[in-house]
């Protein structure tokens, strides 16, 4: 049997173990100061998703909290903290890339425009600096698509070609002017989109002769073009006619006598030897002329021989010139 005391003495002791167990659980936790340093201006942070004041310094019970910062400009930062004591907590915000103004205009009312995969119709989208897919779609009309690098605000025109097919026009004049169904479409090298069809195209550059043709296009086609230049006329060669009356021949020199034979000398040259005195070819310009025959020779003095002339030299007591155009008599 035990004695009153010792068990007196033993609730006395699992009393005093209770209260020292229900003190331990319910001690409050220390308060500390924990302050956010944020490196960008203007700056907003929670703390457990409660605003924090001005001044970014917060009450809080030791142990793990959450916090959250934004600022204009910079890449939002939400991340944990460990409070261990009165603490300064830096945050270094990532500024955001700058953006600019990218405007799409398009030939075509209602085309569908999209930027890096994200439809933009209707509206001027704002990009950051680098590389964007632009993409313009219509209905009846060929897919547009460029890759553009942008540096700052930005603007492109964009027209879509109908559905069709290609005809380019190659020449071996450059820039000589195309046409298509008479009117003018530019220079060449050229190509254009055309529904299908027949179309009439000419190539024409001055100096040279047209290129005309008619096409049926129901496949891509080029043409190769050689314009040919317009041929220039050719002149007619100047000639020089000898004429001496029968009188003034010697009688006594039968024919076939070379004392019988008239000699023409241009610019002290023979240019007869084939003793035919009709039609003989002499070049443009100054000439110096004398004709001889047996007894006797006439210095004609300068003669001025125009390109496509024929000159008539008749030797008589008086010398006589007439000139006429070649092939006229």
């Amino acid at each position: 049997m035990k004695s009153p005391i010792r068990t007196l003495a033993l609730m006395t002791l699992a009393v005093v173990f209770v209260s020292a167990t229900a003190f331990a659980q319910f001690t409050p936790k220390k308060i500390w100061i924990l302050t956010i340093a944020v490196s960008a201006p203007n700056a907003v942070v929670w703390v457990d998703n409660v605003q924090v004041p001005p001044g970014n310094q917060v009450r809080v019970a030791g142990g793990p909290h959450n916090v959250k910062v934004h600022a204009d400009g910079y890449a939002d930062f939400i991340g944990p903290v460990v409070v261990t004591g009165n603490q300064t907590f830096n945050v270094n915000l990532q500024p955001l890339q700058p953006s600019f103004p990218l405007t799409i205009r398009v030939n075509v009312p209602g085309a569908a425009v999209s930027v890096d995969g994200t439809d933009v119709t209707g509206t001027v989208p704002s990009v950051f600096a680098g590389s964007h897919i632009v993409q313009v779609t219509a209905n009846g009309y060929r897919d547009y698509s460029t890759v553009l690098n942008v540096n700052g605000p930005m603007a492109i025109d964009v027209a879509l070609q109908p559905m069709g097919f290609l005809l380019s026009i190659n020449s071996n004049v450059n820039n000589a002017t195309v046409s298509v169904n008479n009117s003018v479409q530019g220079p060449a090298p050229y190509s254009q989109y055309f529904a299908p069809g027949s179309y009439t195209v000419r190539v024409s550059a001055p100096g040279f002769v047209d290129y005309l043709a008619n096409v049926t296009l129901n496949k891509p086609i080029t043409l190769n073009i050689q314009l040919q230049p317009v041929a220039q006329p050719v002149a007619q060669p100047s000639t020089l006619t000898v004429v001496i009356p029968p009188a003034l021949l010697d009688p006594d020199v039968r024919q076939g006598d070379e004392r019988a034979q008239v000699k023409i000398f241009v610019d002290n040259r023979l240019i007869n030897r084939g003793k035919d005195n009709d039609r003989i070819v002499v070049q443009p310009g100054p000439h110096r002329v004398r004709v001889a025959s047996g007894a006797f020779s006439v210095q004609l003095g300068e003669l001025m021989v125009q390109p496509g002339m024929s000159y008539i030299i008749e030797v008589g007591m008086d010398l006589k010139v007439r000139a006429m155009k070649a092939g006229q008599q």
